[in-house]
């Protein structure tokens, strides 16, 4: 094991502890601290197509965040993994608890048929969960690389505004880089919404062979 991989699993070992010691009022006021946020940059508001997340594990919730979109008429979707294909997730739409059941790994996903997905190109924003953030805009995720392979073939151009939620106590001085890792637009917490400088990683150049 690396430095930069049993860094990544020291982080989530502590975080996903500390995220399970929350109490439930807390948990409460912290969704809809993010909802206040949100709303105040007009997040939702400004934006048709949005992707968000069913919480499991601990995950601040973003629920109030899906209602408030959903009385506002915005298109939702939230993901579904495929365990049988290598990294496999798609959006599909929600649009209420009836839309969902228990699927892989315990996690509550969408029961529209995949012929029902969007393409991550086609949404405007996309709201993710996370285990750990650092004010770089790096994000720590639960290890599957489910969305650092959705977005990965994306052009600059087509890609959607990349949204994190987190608990305060998510943030973490840093978090070792790999070249496949997803950089952030922002981050919201409980206590305010922060933007990131997103930078274009820079390509590894070819390493050339002399001719005999």
């Amino acid at each position: 094991m690396n430095e930069a991989v049993a860094q990544k699993h020291y982080l989530r070992t502590r975080i996903k502890h500390e995220r399970l010691t929350l109490t439930k009022p807390f948990m409460e006021r912290a969704a809809l601290a993010l909802l206040g946020h949100a709303s105040e940059a007009k997040l939702i508001e400004d934006h048709h197509s949005i992707a968000f997340y069913l919480p499991t594990r601990g995950e601040i919730s973003c629920m109030p965040m899906i209602e408030y979109a959903l009385k506002l008429g915005k298109k939702c979707y939230v993901p579904k993994i495929y365990p049988n294909k290598k990294r496999g997730m798609w959006f599909l739409p929600y649009s209420g608890k009836e839309s969902v059941k228990e699927g892989a790994f315990g996690i509550l996903e969408p029961t529209s048929p995949i012929s029902k997905a969007v393409r991550p190109s086609e949404l405007d924003i996309i709201f993710m969960p996370l285990v750990a953030f650092d004010l770089k805009g790096n994000r720590l995720g639960m290890g599957g690389g489910y969305y650092d392979t959705v977005l990965a073939n994306i052009p600059k151009h087509e890609q959607p505004k990349l949204i994190g939620l987190a608990y305060n106590l998510q943030q973490v001085r840093d978090i070792p880089q790999e070249k496949w890792d997803i950089q952030m637009d922002a981050v919201i917490t409980p206590s305010n919404y922060r933007l990131f400088d997103r930078k274009p990683k820079t390509p590894t150049k070819p390493t050339l062979t002399p001719k005999p």
